[in-house]
């Protein structure tokens, strides 16, 4: 069980949020993560069932989907090193790092800032290490996270109140300074649903439309935390008009012999 609604603990997190280092872009959003601030009270963690990270100690609990991950932003920094892009780990980064040898201290070097111990990172030389957390300190804080106003309530926050108990000691140069929250997106003026049909794949709408005419169809959507409405009709016209445009551009445009 976490305590989020442990007094000084919030108070940390809210301080931030109402502080000049954290923009949320839109005044509802900001709204929200304050009353979500005097809302959340304690969170189980951990469940027995379904996907996700286990237990360190107890491998028969899963940590929560909302709880886990709420600093994974920070392992972006240095996933390269460890993993070169290949996200099933089945190749070994650059680093030649293995995944057994990243003991807590060497994790505590790279985003804490802890002194280098050689005992407890037996498998690891401090260059590789200091590489990391190079890596990591030009990224952070993180300045922008962009995601849907469904999880304002539950991870983003969790996410602001990991940063805060994980960074206490560095939260002007470790807590997230911003959040762009989006609402859902229809597809002609209908909610998305696999079930009644009405839902479209990325790939899908490229191969009907083009990816030009789908920009075009997205831009004229909406933005912020309304939801926004991809209408057909909008991105067939604009099949049209890109055409159009692009004949008037082929007979006005200077042709190379005209400008010699």
């Amino acid at each position: 069980m976490l305590n989020y609604g442990e007094e000084s603990w919030k108070q940390t997190v809210k301080q931030h949020i109402q502080s000049e280092n954290f923009k949320a872009y839109h005044p509802k959003t900001q709204s929200e993560f304050e009353f979500i601030l005097e809302w959340l009270k304690e969170w189980g963690c951990s469940r027995t069932a379904g996907l996700g990270t286990h237990l360190p100690w107890d491998d028969q609990f899963v940590i929560e989907s909302l709880s886990d991950s709420t600093i994974y932003m920070a392992y972006y920094t240095v996933a390269h090193f460890l993993q070169g892009g290949v996200l099933d780990g089945s190749q070994i980064g650059p680093l030649g790092i293995h995944a057994k040898d990243l003991t807590l201290a060497a994790w505590n070097y790279v985003f804490l800032g802890a002194d280098y111990n050689a005992e407890e990172c037996p498998n690891i030389p401090e260059e590789h290490l200091k590489k990391m957390r190079n890596e990591f300190e030009f990224w952070y804080p993180m300045d922008l996270r962009v995601s849907g106003k469904d999880l304002i309530r539950n991870h983003l926050t969790m996410s602001l109140y990991n940063h805060a108990a994980i960074w206490k000691d560095d939260l002007a140069k470790k807590m997230t300074r911003g959040y762009f929250c989006n609402g859902y997106l229809m597809l002609n003026n209908q909610k998305m649903s696999k079930s009644t049909g009405n839902f479209m794949t990325l790939r899908e709408c490229i191969n009907k439309f083009g990816s030009d005419s789908m920009r075009i169809a997205l831009g004229d959507a909406g933005d912020t935390l309304d939801d926004a409405n991809f209408d057909e009709t909008v991105a067939n016209a604009a099949i049209l008009k890109l055409f159009v445009l692009e004949e008037w551009i082929k007979k006005y445009m200077p042709q190379e012999q005209d400008l010699a």
